[in-house]
């Protein structure tokens, strides 16, 4: 224990920084014992509740995250001693056989925990569970973000969240899917899938869909808290680092991609020198370990794109053609019609915007972009650059019409109104 009582402002900070990086872990550790995804949460935050008076009264302990599943595990043996019938105690108190449950000594404790935690994250990402529900359970389960925080993410209703929520963790204890990782033929398969999500998470914070704000900064930290997570357990996965190294590239432009107004700034606009360069050079880093086995995967190449990026002294310098080769090997891998749309977005700067349009025809037949703003503010670029006013002002006029998120509308209309201003 330390030797010192915390501030009462001390102790906060104290347990919410171990709510973070101990919440995921904590609720692996006691799924695996209770077998109830609601149970085992509600017994970590009981330990995080009782955590508030006890460090306050005898100090923050040595090991933080050890105290908090030792507490939790207590706090289930007492739940299941004091179940209302008989049968429901044996039920319960039946999994305390396990060696992980009899042992008190915190660091045996978390010498299960690591493995516990990976499986988490593939239970929750288990393809028996929809998509969005994987995300808002991984938000939920792993991260520990509270369910108004998810609806406030994803501009849902709370009890539309905490229904969906309810019904993942139904569907994990009526199917039986247990908490394991998946077995070794299995696991690079389902890790494409936590990938998935942790990307859907950072892309949601990064741009928000929806609503009034650009960016959700507490989304695109814990999706790359997530990634970073996902490597250490999984260290010789090179797809790990090529998604840490995405996220982290993406992230590094922040400090330059919005006004103080929350006007979205274009690449091509911002101040290169107020990127995160310390951020770029791990981004690097990680994304050598990406390159290192052939061929490379999809978030490798996707990182290797956003590098060609951070290599530019500026706009000018960017190897366009470098960034079209890349997004040829990407399709290779799956033919998205968004690679496709960020490939003639390359070409039309390797190229000319005119050449550019003749495949964006093509693209506009695509159902998952035909009504997408983002390819109505595609051709408006192109139709800008190359020109053709009245008909870009015509295209960004639609792609306003489609955007749903009020700094990209913001950001279309003063396009809008450049080209107003040229007539």
């Amino acid at each position: 224990m330390s030797a010192e009582l915390p501030s009462k402002a001390g102790l906060k900070r104290q347990v919410d920084d171990t709510y973070t990086t101990e919440w995921g872990r904590s609720v692996a550790f006691l799924l695996r014992l209770t077998r109830d995804l609601q149970a085992a949460e509600d017994c970590v935050q009981d330990a995080f509740e009782s955590a508030l008076v006890y460090w306050r009264r005898d100090g923050v302990p040595d090991n933080p995250g050890a105290w908090i599943r030792k507490a939790a595990k207590h706090r289930f043996i007492d739940a299941a001693r004091s179940s209302r019938t008989r049968q429901e105690a044996l039920q319960r108190l039946s999994y305390l056989d396990q060696p992980s449950v009899l042992n008190n000594g915190v660091e045996e404790l978390d010498a299960l925990v690591t493995d516990d935690e990976l499986a988490l994250i593939f239970l929750c990402c288990h393809p028996a569970i929809a998509v969005t529900d994987q995300v808002m359970l991984t938000l939920r389960t792993v991260a520990g973000l509270p369910p108004r925080d998810i609806a406030a993410a994803f501009f849902a209703k709370n009890e539309a969240v905490r229904t969906r929520l309810l019904r993942a963790k139904r569907k994990i204890r009526g199917a039986g899917i247990p908490i394991k990782l998946p077995v070794a033929g299995e696991i690079d398969k389902r890790l494409r899938q936590v990938f998935a999500v942790i990307y859907l998470i950072f892309n949601e914070g990064y741009l928000a869909s929806r609503g009034d704000d650009a960016r959700r900064p507490d989304l695109t930290r814990e999706a790359i808290r997530l990634a970073a997570r996902l490597l250490e357990l999984v260290p010789n996965n090179n797809e790990s680092h090529g998604l840490l190294a995405l996220l982290l590239f993406t992230d590094s432009r922040t400090p330059a991609r919005l006004t103080a107004g929350d006007m979205l700034v274009p690449l091509d606009e911002q101040d290169r020198t107020r990127w995160n360069h310390e951020v770029i050079s791990i981004a690097f880093e990680h994304l050598d370990r990406a390159l290192a086995c052939e061929p490379p995967g999809r978030y490798a190449l996707q990182a290797a794109i956003a590098a060609e990026h951070s290599k530019a002294i500026d706009y000018a310098a960017t190897d366009w053609s470098a960034i079209v080769a890349l997004y040829d090997c990407l399709l290779e891998i799956e033919d998205s019609a968004v690679y496709r749309l960020n490939r003639c977005v390359a070409f039309s700067f390797a190229d000319s915007p005119l050449a550019a349009l003749e495949q964006l025809a093509e693209l506009g037949k695509e159902a998952a972009l035909e009504s997408h703003h983002l390819l109505s503010a595609t051709r408006g670029d192109f139709l800008r650059r190359a020109g053709r006013n009245e008909e870009a002002l015509t295209a960004y006029q639609v792609a306003i019409g489609q955007a749903d998120n009020a700094s990209v509308q913001k950001f279309l209309q003063r396009r809008v109104g450049e080209l107003e201003a040229k007539d």
